[in-house]
Order: structure tokens, then C-alpha cells, then sequence
């Protein structure tokens, strides 16, 4: 939070637009408004820089995956941004092992990304016996 507000004050003083565009689009990325953000890239052309798109692509899959067992297709289509056609959806699909159910999409088991770790605490009876109340 403090960072934001931060982020706030600095960008506040700075009159240039293109500034202010990109810390709107990272505000949208930030947030996961995927819909939005891509609306917004696509309306400017200083977001044509070469590999831009794809960089943001790959952080909204990584999102999508950390967040989503099952997504509806067509929310799924908007996330992505603009796709140049339903073949380079199926490659999405294919690369990230995602299955296309009707319309939904199968993004995985949550269960498969949980690491389990072993916490041992060392305390002595000094440290525990006022929480403990033992006399």
C-alpha cells in the first residue's frame, strides 16, 4: 500500500502523457484487469514495441494458472488479449496443457502446485510456561 501511494505522489507531478498511459497500463496489469489492459495497448501505439504483448501474455498465464482450476472460455479469450485466430488459441491450450471442455477450460489441479515443508519450532519451558500457566 505504501508503495502505491508512493507511486501516486511521484506520478502525480509528471505532466508527460506517455508516462502517465504506462503507469495507468501497469496499474491494469497490477490488478489483473486483463480486459481492460488489453483495450488499452491496443489503443496506443507506444505499446508496440516488439515483444511487449507477449511478455504481458505470459504474466496473465502465469496468474491464470496460480488462480484458476476451471475458466469459462470466453472470459478466458478476453484475459488472453488479441489473438490472431482459434489456432493460436489451441497452442496456448497445447503449451500449457490446458483442456478445452465445451466451454470451459480445464487450467489444472491447485493441489499439484502446494509444496509441503516441515516446521519445527525449538522453544524452552522458560519461553512457553507463562502462555502455558503452569505453576
Amino acid at each position: 500500500k505504501q508503495w502505491y501511494q508512493r507511486r501516486v505522489a511521484i506520478t502525480a507531478g509528471i505532466d508527460d502523457p506517455v508516462i502517465k498511459k504506462i503507469d495507468a497500463v501497469a496499474t491494469l496489469l497490477e490488478t489483473c484487469q486483463f480486459a481492460e489492459l488489453w483495450t488499452s495497448v491496443t489503443q496506443d501505439e507506444i505499446f508496440a514495441m516488439k515483444g511487449f504483448k507477449e511478455s504481458v501474455r505470459e504474466f496473465v498465464i502465469h496468474v491464470i494458472k496460480l488462480s484458476y482450476k476451471n475458466i469459462e472460455r470466453d472470459f478466458l479469450v478476453q484475459m488472453l488479449g488479441p489473438l490472431s485466430g482459434e489456432e493460436e488459441f489451441e497452442v496456448i491450450l497445447r503449451v500449457n496443457s490446458w483442456v478445452l471442455e465445451g466451454d470451459s477450460v480445464f487450467i489444472g489441479h491447485k493441489e499439484e502446485m502446494v509444496e509441503s515443508k516441515e516446521i519445527v519450532e525449538k522453544m524452552s519451558i522458560d519461553v512457553v510456561q507463562p502462555l502455558l500457566a503452569i505453576r
